[in-house]
């Protein structure tokens, strides 16, 4: 059963749309559909798998956001561009905020390494996984 939204996740406003359409080439190969809310500026996966079927997307040996693991030649490449966007995302967040240090909830966190890098950063964090394996 997919979870279809008429509000924003976030504001509960009515004001959301379709911007663009991403495909999964990793592990489901499916095509979904991303929308906007036009009073909080959130975009938000439409139509996700419900909590029964959402698992299985993640459970892949392919989706090494979960696996946290160095082995091969993806898995270790992986590892690296992930030290840097780690660091662009804090000075990003600090920029979008105007904060240096300040709370953070990283909802689907995976391993957790967003928070633990924002962490290390003095930012107060909290990180949210469902799946047991990457926790």
């Amino acid at each position: 059963m997919r979870i279809h939204r008429s509000t924003c996740p976030a504001c509960d406003s009515e004001h959301i749309h379709p911007v663009l359409s991403a495909t999964d080439h990793t592990v489901s190969h499916e095509t979904f559909d991303v929308w906007q809310c036009l009073s909080c500026s959130l975009r938000f996966t439409q139509d996700v798998p419900g909590t029964q079927e959402i698992g299985s997307y993640y459970a892949s040996e392919e989706y090494v956001s979960h696996s946290n693991t160095s082995k091969g030649l993806i898995n270790g490449l992986y590892q690296r561009v992930r030290s840097v966007t780690l660091s662009q995302k804090l000075a990003l967040v600090q920029a979008a905020t105007d904060l240096e240090m300040g709370t953070l909830l990283d909802v689907g966190c995976g391993t957790g390494e967003f928070a633990h890098t924002m962490q290390k950063a003095g930012w107060r964090t909290k990180g949210l996984e469902p799946d047991a394996g990457a926790r």
